[in-house]
């Protein structure tokens, strides 16, 4: 035996999230149960969320709101996965009726039945998270566009793809491409990308004026695909280098302007860092 250390269990967020030149993410930021493998993934989701932020700062283009979006993109995200992974944790002690279970009888049989069954059902939380993993969303955010209407429901297991501001923009395959060519998620990474659905792409010269005069990145990429344009349910669609969706609609906003200025951070939010309630995550099957 070389050394024995203890190990404690513990769900916590940090109150804040940075301030000034300093940012905290992954375990810095936030503790949770190892039930569920959430750690890793909400950090790593941290540092794509922050990563392009504060390039975007450095480079000039990124306004003073841009990195006080984190906490409030972040924060929420943090406190749903936490509380996901404490119900997992209490999930696997919920069987506690296990008299009889070692006995080598029909009845010892039939309570190591019942016991196992009783398991797989408690940690389906644990195991079946598609939602939990791909569905986190940042509607909330002074950078994101709002959008009239109620979102998907944030479940733990199941996943609805959706171009609705804050959340991130659905993969599909490009023409030509099917599984083992290029996914609309290829598109995205760097600088913002401004999707034109349809056969007969509509006019994107307002929103190419407004990013190029304030030194935003933007690409425009023209998709003809019917299947593509009804799964993100707008001609356009504007994401973030972070493949989260920041605005959608079928022609340019009235103010192209201060679209590109809110996604920058260059436009005043009422919104402020920690002000983002979380929100409670369903559960049920």
């Amino acid at each position: 035996m070389i050394s024995a250390l203890p190990w404690r269990r513990s769900q916590l967020t940090a109150n804040s999230f940075g301030h000034g030149r300093v940012f905290l993410a992954g375990d810095a930021a936030h503790t949770m149960s190892p039930t569920g493998g959430l750690g890793m993934n909400t950090g790593m989701g941290d540092v794509n969320n922050l990563g392009w932020k504060l390039a975007a700062v450095l480079a000039g283009w990124g306004g003073n709101a841009l990195l006080a979006s984190y906490e409030v993109e972040r924060h929420p995200v943090a406190n749903r996965n936490s509380s996901a992974s404490t119900h997992n944790y209490m999930q696997l002690k919920s069987v506690t009726n296990c008299e009889g279970l070692f006995d080598d009888t029909p009845e010892g049989a039939a309570v190591r039945a019942r016991v196992g069954a009783e398991i797989t059902a408690a940690t389906e939380t644990e195991w079946e998270t598609l939602g939990i993993h791909l569905g986190y969303r940042y509607e909330n955010s002074p950078i994101v566009a709002v959008e009239a209407g109620e979102p998907p429901e944030d479940h733990w297991r199941w996943y609805r793809p959706t171009a609705r501001p804050g959340h991130r923009a659905p993969h599909a395959w490009l023409a030509g491409s099917g599984p083992s060519g290029l996914s609309t998620l290829d598109l995205f990474g760097n600088g913002f990308v401004l999707l034109r659905l349809g056969t007969a792409p509509v006019d994107a010269s307002g929103l190419c004026a407004a990013a190029r005069a304030r030194n935003v990145p933007l690409r425009v990429v023209d998709i003809d695909n019917p299947e593509i344009a009804e799964l993100y349910q707008a001609r356009l669609t504007l994401v973030r280098p972070d493949g989260h969706v920041a605005w959608r609609g079928d022609a340019e906003p009235d103010d192209a302007d201060g679209l590109i200025d809110r996604i920058s951070g260059h436009r005043a939010s009422a919104v402020e860092p920690g002000a983002v309630p979380s929100k409670t995550m369903c559960l049920s099957a």
